[in-house]
């Protein structure tokens, strides 16, 4: 019974199809790494804070609303009850502009704060007339919001930049490695058949039996390459699964033809991420260098406020000059010295961040200039190496034939199949150099 049961199950894993594999192109996985990889969502999330930024650069022209109540009430007797309520509006020039309505009642009232007996409503002008005339916090920090936009944009673009990059370059080994398996897997079928052959030949009396231990030894040598060769397979593709989860066991990487495409131009360095960050970086800190080289410069301020009777005009012919309140405050610290070290400690950081800009352009420029000629270079010795490979395969199966003839030996056979093997080997890799060239090439100009 139980071995009746056990035939059933060998049969039926025997019978049962097996699962289809499918090739994987490399498109398709990029295109769900960078949609769906925890990376790529940070980068959405970095490119909406240069949303948020410009959204609190534009914070400072916000009206606002501020209320005032003060009330004093000692045994009995009010001492004043003052309020006041006023709306400011920061313009995006120098001035602002407030309007507001005050009250003021009571036994002690301090003659400054004596009011209409209907309240009194004003409205303000405040314009400085040195520091912040041309230069404030308000204006530069909007500024700086619109260049945090197209900031956390480009620093959006590197991270997708470094992400395609780790995908494609994920995606090579796979391929490689992958090749190189089924590479080995050719050699032992060849290998296996030759066994075959040799043993024939021994039992014909046509070749002595030494032969076919060389055979098994050289079979049993090229399983130990294959079985290696599909660790690395398995390392590569599990390294794969780590940005691409939807890899499966069926999955084939997409036939390796080595066929690299037309390359970019070293122009398209002008439009790269990471230099466009370095260049907004720059800009940043030159519009704080602006506003601190402002905040050198004295304090004085005028205000000037139009005063009603009630909700209304006082009724005069000159109410501007007869209804008013008029302030001028200056102020500037005698060395100063807080805002000359922060117009100089910004003056450094525009230099560092513009030195950083020149470096990184340079380092790029030269960078992708050779890796663009080593791919041509590698595209010189895949030539060479088609030519090898050929010429290898003639010369296996000249001495294959002359084998057949009894006029060479095992061991003969057996140098040209690993010459072979070595050329194909060798071809495999230069073609995969090339590719992983062509891909760093494409991720230092960061197109795709």
């Amino acid at each position: 019974m139980k071995r009746s049961l056990l035939l059933t199950l060998l049969l039926v894993q025997f019978l049962e199809p097996a699962a289809a594999q499918k090739e994987l192109p490399v498109m398709e996985v990029e295109a769900w790494v960078m949609s769906n990889h925890p990376l790529a969502k940070t980068a959405a999330a970095v490119e909406e804070r240069g949303i948020a930024e410009a959204l609190a650069g534009r914070a400072g022209l916000d009206p606002k609303f501020k209320l005032e109540y003060d009330r004093k009430n000692f045994k009995g007797t009010e001492y004043f009850d003052y309020g006041k309520a006023e709306i400011s509006w920061q313009s995006p020039f120098a001035f602002q502009v407030a309007g507001g309505y005050q009250i003021a009642e009571g036994s002690f009232l301090n003659d400054e704060r004596t009011l209409p007996a209907n309240g009194q409503a004003y409205i303000a002008l405040k314009i400085p007339l040195l520091r912040g005339l041309l230069v404030d916090a308000t204006r530069i920090d909007l500024r700086r919001g619109e260049l945090a936009v197209d900031r956390q944009r480009a620093a959006a673009d590197v991270i997708r930049n470094d992400l395609r990059f780790d995908v494609r370059l994920r995606y090579l080994n796979w391929t490689f490695a992958a090749g190189t398996v089924n590479l080995n897997q050719d050699i032992e079928t060849a290998l296996l058949q030759r066994l075959v052959d040799n043993r024939q030949l021994v039992r014909q009396g046509d070749k002595p039996a030494v032969d076919t231990l060389e055979a098994a030894v050289n079979l049993g040598l090229q399983r130990q390459t294959l079985a290696i060769a599909r660790v690395d397979a398995d390392l590569a593709r599990q390294s794969l699964a780590e940005l691409y989860w939807l890899l499966d066991n069926t999955d084939l990487p997409s036939d390796f033809s080595g066929s690299i495409g037309p390359l970019p131009d070293t122009s398209a360095l002008s439009n790269h991420p990471q230099l466009a960050e370095l260049a907004l970086v720059l800009a940043d800190a030159r519009l704080q260098l602006e506003l601190k080289n402002e905040a050198r410069k004295p304090e004085l301020n005028l205000e000037y406020y139009l005063l009603g009777d009630g909700l209304g005009l006082p009724e005069t012919d000159n109410v501007l000059q007869e209804s008013y309140k008029l302030g001028v405050t200056a102020s500037y610290p005698l060395f100063n010295r807080k805002a000359r070290a922060g117009a100089q400690i910004s003056q450094l950081k525009v230099i560092e961040s513009g030195n950083k800009l020149i470096d990184k352009s340079q380092a790029l420029q030269i960078k992708a200039l050779a890796y663009r000629q080593a791919i041509a270079d590698y595209g010189i010795q895949i030539v060479s190496g088609d030519v090898l490979v050929d010429q290898a395969a003639r010369l296996l199966a000249a001495e294959q034939e002359l084998f057949g003839l009894g006029e060479s030996t095992q061991f003969l056979v057996n140098s040209r199949q690993q010459a072979l093997l070595k050329a194909r080997l060798n071809l495999i890799k230069l073609v995969f150099m090339r590719e992983k060239l062509a891909a760093t090439y494409r991720y230092l100009l960061a197109v795709r």
